[in-house]
């Protein structure tokens, strides 16, 4: 990351407009974003290459997984054998219908988000977590409703 640590990475007002740009549209065009903040197309590729090398931002699709037919999705916190920590993470990180893991302090050590499309995808999941070797305790929790979904940032 350029020599500076995570903390002092530089992000000025025009990197913060474009960020909040791309939040809005992540496939705006550079050209679209240099004529919103009257600059040359050529500033805003050399600050969006920046932005990208430094870590500070990525551009990704996210999926529509309702759309898919991921009717289940929820989340799993996970109590485990201490002494099994890296072998549940690493078993963890092998199950496809998996798509975050975060390792905690607290009551819980590992929290899990899944998706599923049925029923017998949902009971197998939860099946194959529990059967890790170290998993002592699973709680589970099934999304209703989703009511925020946060990814912007001000600075």
């Amino acid at each position: 990351m350029n020599g500076e640590s995570a903390l002092n990475l530089p992000v000025d007002a025009i990197d913060t407009q474009i960020i909040q740009m791309l939040q809005k549209n992540g496939r705006m065009p550079n050209t679209e974003i240099a004529k919103q903040l009257n600059l040359s197309e050529t500033a805003i590729r050399k600050r969006l290459k920046r932005l990208l090398e430094d870590e500070i931002i990525q551009i990704v699709a996210v999926v529509d997984q309702k759309k898919l037919g991921f009717v289940f999705r929820g989340n799993i916190c996970l109590k485990v054998d201490i002494k099994k920590t890296d072998a549940v993470k690493r078993a963890l990180q092998k199950i496809d219908r998996i798509w975050y893991i975060a390792h905690l302090t607290g009551a819980f050590d590992f929290d899990v988000e899944f998706s599923a499309k049925s029923q017998d995808e949902l009971r197998t999941l939860i099946e194959q977590i529990n059967k890790i070797n170290g998993v002592l305790s699973t709680d589970i929790s099934i999304r209703l409703q989703l009511l925020r979904n946060r990814n912007d940032w001000e600075k």
